[in-house]
């Protein structure tokens, strides 16, 4: 990997962190985007799109919720899919890679954060004088911080780091390389497992079986299994929808015969 990649695979992993913050919700922290930029920075991008897309199934459920952490997909799939491309691999080298770096630049997030508390103190100072250009200037301080952090980290990572990832990957046993695959094919249905545990209700289960069944069959002839599957799940929808409209009218009906019994 050249100087001007490492520096740019830097720049990406470090817009990942400020996106939020300085320029709104753009999406850049998402695998599939930067797996993207990535492969347009080392000269693949069917390939770079073809893992950050196997890695966004994967952190699809990732997803931070009230004070948890969340995990930092966005260096951690940045770094992925440059450990993958530039070694010549796939997906697997992309999650043996990934997933530690995001937890720990969640760490190292973590920490910048306690840092940062130091200069709030200041900032109620300044808030209480009246003076917006100090305060602007703490604002871009810490968004300034957080770029040059994470992008000579992700530097030092690819530049430095790179003969030592392709070590790794060659001196991998044929039978980790064969649990790396089979993980790679198994964290999607995790991330998916996570979503839905936030999303899912009972009644959108029979949808859910309706989508599934045709995507699962996709280039195969339906089986019975697919054809009751649907069958039941249509029949689950109509079960529903009559519930709901029997529980209705028996409300409006009882609403009545109050109404009726106070009049009289």
């Amino acid at each position: 990997m050249s100087l001007i990649q490492a520096i740019l695979i830097g720049c990406v992993a470090a817009l990942t962190k400020i996106e939020g913050g300085w320029l709104g919700e753009m999406k850049f922290r998402e695998p599939i985007v930067t797996g993207f930029l990535v492969g347009c920075i080392l000269n693949d991008v069917q390939q770079g799109l073809i893992i950050g897309a196997q890695l966004q199934l994967m952190w699809m459920g990732a997803v931070g919720i009230g004070p948890t952490a969340q995990l930092d997909i966005g260096t951690g799939g940045t770094i992925g899919v440059a450990a993958a491309l530039s070694t010549g691999t796939g997906a697997e080298t992309a999650i043996m890679f990934g997933v530690p770096i995001a937890v720990l630049m969640q760490f190292c997030a973590t920490i910048l954060m306690t840092l940062y508390s130091g200069f709030m103190a200041r900032v109620d100072v300044e808030i209480d004088n009246y003076n917006l250009k100090a305060i602007n200037f703490y604002h871009y301080l810490v968004g300034i911080l957080d770029f040059l952090m994470y992008a000579i980290l992700t530097f030092i990572v690819m530049y430095f780091g790179n003969s030592a990832i392709e070590g790794i990957i060659n001196s991998l046993p044929e039978w980790a390389n064969s649990g790396l695959t089979a993980i790679s094919v198994m964290l999607p249905c995790v991330g998916f497992a996570l979503l839905l545990n936030i999303i899912m209700d009972k009644s959108l289960i029979p949808y859910f079986i309706i989508g599934f069944i045709p995507a699962a069959f996709v280039g195969r002839d339906l089986s019975m299994i697919g054809i009751v599957s649907i069958a039941f799940a249509i029949a689950w929808i109509i079960f529903e929808i009559k519930s709901t409209v029997s529980g209705a009218t028996a409300a409006a009906a009882s609403n009545n015969n109050n109404d009726d019994e106070w009049e009289d």
